[in-house]
């Protein structure tokens, strides 16, 4: 039994090799090894089993009864092996992925993509606000962190999926709903419905910021929970007699105005070098 368990892989290829080739200097060709060799081998793995596997022919090598049932179990197993080392090779590691809890299906489906072809990661995704996705990356908790952004974080490597401006939805009884243009004039004393800044303080920050440079402070109706103050893009179309303003949405209820994509954007940030690009008045999202 000791003996048995010498046997190695090689040995069984070199086997099967010579059982499929039928001559000894055919196997050691395919094989690149001498054909002296190859038959020490042969010999050694017979000792091994305890009994012959071929008959030495002058045309060549002829298996007996047990060097038959001996190829039939081996090509059964060197094909199991190779197999499972394709398997092995082609799995995907888990990759734990922060996302915020509105963003969009077609983004995370996205990053999906990105981490299975690129880095052969499958993703595990963890519903986590901004400012939580970003200690869990510092901390290395998460590998990669889905969010929008409005500038880049220290410590960080960013990866933009998509950069989009934002634009406003109007209920459809709004007065500013026929307007074809808005000009920040025409938002003065306009109330935003929008989201606790609590849940993404550098992008809530930079997006008021960027409003207040225009001129245009407008009072918050803030949206607990989590509902969405951020909109995807509308599939359907504008209603007849009804013109949604260029990069602006109109939206059910209320008198008030609510931020969404006029384009979607996504960033993807994992923990490594920081890169930087200039953004002015959109969503971004990263990962």
């Amino acid at each position: 039994m000791s003996d048995r368990q010498g046997i190695e892989l090689r040995h069984l290829r070199y086997f099967v090799t010579v059982a499929e080739e039928g001559t000894m200097t055919e196997a050691a060709r395919v094989l690149g090894i001498s054909q002296p060799s190859l038959s020490q081998q042969i010999g050694a793995l017979e000792r091994q089993v305890s009994a012959p596997l071929f008959h030495r022919r002058p045309k060549g090598m002829e298996l007996t009864e047990g060097g038959r049932i001996l190829y039939a179990g081996a090509g059964r197993a060197l094909a199991e092996i190779g197999a499972s080392l394709v398997m092995a090779r082609d799995a995907r590691l888990p990759a734990r992925v922060g996302v915020c809890v509105t963003m969009p299906e077609d983004l995370l489906a996205r990053v999906d993509e990105i981490l299975a072809g690129e880095q052969r990661l499958k993703s595990e995704f963890d519903e986590a606000d901004s400012p939580e996705q970003l200690d869990l990356l510092r901390t290395r908790a998460l590998s990669f962190g889905v969010m929008r952004v409005f500038r880049d974080e220290d410590g960080l490597a960013v990866r933009t999926l998509a950069d989009r401006p934002l634009g406003l939805v109007l209920s459809p009884d709004h007065p500013l709903t026929g307007h074809c243009v808005l000009s920040w004039a025409d938002l003065a004393d306009q109330e935003l419905l929008w989201f606790p800044s609590g849940r993404n303080p550098n992008f809530s920050d930079g997006v008021l910021g960027h409003l207040a440079e225009r001129g245009w402070t407008p009072r918050l109706r803030i949206v607990d929970g989590h509902n969405r103050a951020l909109l995807p893009p509308p599939a359907e179309q504008p209603e007849p007699g009804r013109a949604a303003a260029p990069g602006h949405r109109r939206r059910r209820g209320g008198n008030g105005l609510a931020s969404a994509p006029a384009r979607r954007t996504a960033r993807t940030l994992r923990p490594g070098r920081t890169g930087r690009q200039p953004v002015g008045g959109s969503a971004r999202h990263a990962a």
